[in-house]
Order: structure tokens, then C-alpha cells, then sequence
């Protein structure tokens, strides 16, 4: 029996797996029931063992007891990762938390393919951290340990914009200057490289890739913009409080705005502050919904409206949501419009970032032959109209932009361990 290797592109967001042999090509294995790509969550329910994915978010919104987790992959290379947190009243570190989604993945390798699986290229962002080469490094060697304690044997890393162009390359005749655009939930990462179906099969492709960059913006990011944009008004931020009309405290909002932090605001200290200020609140029946939100444990559904309408924006011109878990069931109405205003100092320095890493090719603009575009944020239109300006010559491929970079981690495979 030839022996398997898998890659691994486990993303802030969502996460994919690909298997590959001497004599099977790269596929993607479906993680679970049909899906080739899945969220990264994990529910933990008291009691019993974790769910992770969909059925993670779903248990979460069917409103079962327990805690959700998303966005971990935000922690690597943090004071968090050393911290832990604390998971239905008791302690956990993160590297048992990641080992067991990391885990998770490759049992569904496994079992696609009918053996063990010891070798993996895992995928990575170009910076794991901005401005922070030590926290970098050690994000790196976190996730090798992470993947080396579920049992993998042989570990080595990819960019996760250069795996998505070797995803593509293989329907591209000649070669052509590309540049892979990589926009998912954490991460926004550029690599300018050559590609083609003649240079698919060079084991070292070093000598192509002409440079890579990256900024710590994703559509996390766009998704904690939004939400103070447009739906934490409806919840009492900017109003005021007291005799002096003093601002009510931000922090909550803030923080129930970013995915990795949700879980902080369900603490004594902050419901006891959240009281206290409704009590001198100058328009409590607004404020009260964060009250409300708060006590019933909401902030991970209100976030997940958020982000459906971020995705819904890409089609819609409007998308009005339902707040139905507080009381009078309150409706939040957003434009595209609004969307592309509330992100537009991240796309400024995204589109930034695309030119330092031209400037650091040495190449122009015009040269660019090629944009690949991969992450799910990259369906934003005001994501892409920013990329045309960025590129205004090159075509545009799409295709497969949730699980390219997974893909593209397996035909790695090849080149590692075959």
C-alpha cells in the first residue's frame, strides 16, 4: 500500500485538508459529512466530547449549554497561548485546544484514506504576526509542536499564498508573473511568483518566488468593523451615561466585536459595570440590550450576523438582520455602502502591502500577468474593486478560493515527500 501525506490549511476562519500519494493526485477530503471546508470551531458542551465546525456553531446556536471557540488560530504566537482560558469553569491551555482541532483534521485524512498519515505540510501565513519577528517564530514552532503532539512525524511549512498558486498552476499554459492574493479571516498575504505547467514539476521552486508579504488583517478584522459600524449603536455605543453625559464604556463592544474575544464580556466584573451604567443610562432601552445580550450569552450569534451580512453584502445591495434573540427583536438594516466605508482604512493598508511586496520583486504593477485570488474575503467587491486598482492589467482567477490554498498544500506533497 503506497504511503499517504496530507497538507493542512488551518485558517483563521476555515480550514481544508488535502491527501496525496505516489499514485493518487491531490484531493481534498471531505472533514465533514460532505464539506471539504469547514469553519474553525470548536464546541465544548459539558460533559461530552468537543464538536468542531458546523456542528460546533450549530450546537452553539441551538442554544445548548457549553462554550464556542473560533478565530484560535489568532492566538499563536500570544501571551495567550502560555495564559489559557478557562472552558466551562475549568482551566485550558490553547495548545491543547488547537491539538485537538488540529486532531481532528487528520482523523478525517485518515479515514478518507484507510492509514495513518505521519507527514504533513502545514500551512502558514506569510506573518503570523506584524512588526514582530520573535512572535513570529515562535506562532511557527507552537503549531509544529501542536501538529508533532497529534501524531505527525514529518512537519514542514508552506506560505499560504504560494500553496494556493500551486493550485492553479496546473491549468496555465506557459509561465506567467503572478501575483497570489490571499485574504481569509486573520491574514491578508501577497507573493509574487511564476507560474505554469512546465515549472509545476521543479522541486525547488525558490527561484520563482520573487517576494512575499503580509498584513495582520482579514475579515476578522472587517467583521469587528462592521459590527461597531452599524450594529453596536443598536446596543447603546455612543450614547451616554451620568450627570457629567459621559460616553458608556467601550470595551465591551469592542470586545464583542473580535471572535477570540467574545467569551471576556460574559465575566462578573464586566455584567456588574454593565448594571451600574444602565442605571444612569440616558436611553436604557437601548442600552439594556447589551445588558440582555450579555446575560444570555449572545455576543458569538449577534457576531455571527454580522458576518452574514458582510457575506450577504457581496450579492446584496441591503441585508436587514433579525436581532430575535433580544427582546422586541430589534432590525439592523446595512448597505454595502456602509460595509465598504466601515473597512476602508484596512483596504488602504492592504493595498499598501501589495505594493511593498512589488517593490521588494522590483518588478511594476504592469507586469503582473496574473492575480490569483484565494480567502474568503476575497468575495468582498469592495475587496476586489481595491485588488483591480492594485493590478489593472492582470486577469483575474477565483476559482476555488475556499480550499485552494488546502489544495495546494497537497501537490506540496509531492514535492516534499514523494
Amino acid at each position: 500500500m503506497s504511503s499517504f501525506y496530507c497538507g493542512i490549511d488551518f485558517g483563521t476562519s476555515n480550514s481544508s485538508v488535502a491527501v496525496a500519494s505516489a499514485q493518487t493526485p491531490p484531493q481534498l477530503v471531505a472533514v465533514e459529512n460532505n464539506h471539504t471546508s469547514i469553519p474553525s470551531s470548536i464546541f465544548y458542551s459539558t460533559g461530552q466530547l468537543p464538536l468542531f465546525g458546523h456542528a460546533a456553531f450549530n450546537a452553539y446556536i441551538s442554544g445548548r449549554e457549553g462554550r464556542l471557540m473560533r478565530s484560535l488560530k489568532r492566538v499563536l504566537g500570544t501571551d495567550l497561548m502560555s495564559a489559557g482560558t478557562s472552558v466551562n469553569g475549568r482551566h485550558a491551555r490553547f495548545e491543547n485546544i488547537l491539538a485537538q482541532f488540529i486532531g481532528y483534521l487528520k482523523s478525517a485524512a485518515e479515514k478518507t484514506v484507510g492509514q495513518e498519515i505521519n507527514a504533513v505540510v502545514m500551512g502558514r501565513p506569510v506573518r503570523f504576526r506584524d512588526n514582530d519577528p520573535q512572535g513570529d517564530r515562535r506562532a511557527e514552532a507552537e503549531l509544529e509542536a501542536i501538529a508533532r503532539s497529534v501524531g505527525f512525524k514529518q512537519i514542514v511549512f508552506q506560505y499560504e499564498p504560494i500553496a494556493a498558486a500551486f493550485a492553479h498552476e496546473s491549468g496555465i499554459s506557459g509561465e506567467k508573473l503572478a501575483c497570489v492574493v490571499d485574504i481569509g479571516g486573520g491574514t491578508s498575504d501577497f507573493s509574487i511568483i511564476r507560474v505554469g505547467a512546465t515549472l509545476s514539476a521543479k522541486t525547488d521552486r525558490s527561484d520563482d518566488i520573487l517576494a512575499s508579504g503580509g498584513i495582520r488583517i482579514g475579515g476578522n478584522d472587517f467583521d469587528k468593523n462592521l459590527s461597531i459600524a452599524a450594529f453596536m449603536p443598536e446596543l447603546g455605543l455612543r450614547t451616554t451615561f451620568g450627570s457629567k453625559n459621559l460616553p458608556v464604556p467601550t470595551a465591551p463592544y469592542y470586545d464583542l466585536s473580535e471572535w477570540s474575544k467574545v467569551n471576556t464580556v460574559y465575566s462578573y466584573g464586566v455584567r456588574k459595570m454593565i448594571r451600574e451604567v444602565l442605571a444612569e443610562a440616558h436611553q436604557p432601552e437601548v442600552y439594556k440590550r447589551l445588558l440582555e445580550l450579555v446575560e444570555n450569552e449572545k455576543g458569538h450569534e449577534l457576531l455571527g450576523l454580522v458576518e452574514a451580512s458582510k457575506i450577504g453584502l457581496t450579492s446584496a445591495g441591503k441585508i436587514v438582520s433579525c436581532l430575535h434573540f433580544l427582546s422586541g427583536k430589534p432590525q439592523i438594516s446595512v448597505c454595502r455602502k456602509e460595509l465598504q466605508q466601515s473597512i476602508s482604512a484596512d483596504l488602504e493598508r492592504i493595498s499598501k502591502t501589495a505594493d511593498d511586496c512589488l517593490k521588494a520583486a522590483g518588478i511594476k504593477a504592469s507586469q503582473i500577468e496574473l492575480v490569483i485570488l484565494t480567502g474568503g474575503s476575497t468575495f468582498i467587491p469592495a475587496v476586489q474593486n481595491a485588488l483591480c486598482r492594485c493590478f489593472p492589467q492582470a486577469a483575474v482567477s477565483g476559482a476555488d478560493k475556499l480550499c485552494s490554498v488546502g489544495l495546494g498544500l497537497g501537490f506540496d506533497n509531492l514535492r516534499r515527500f514523494i
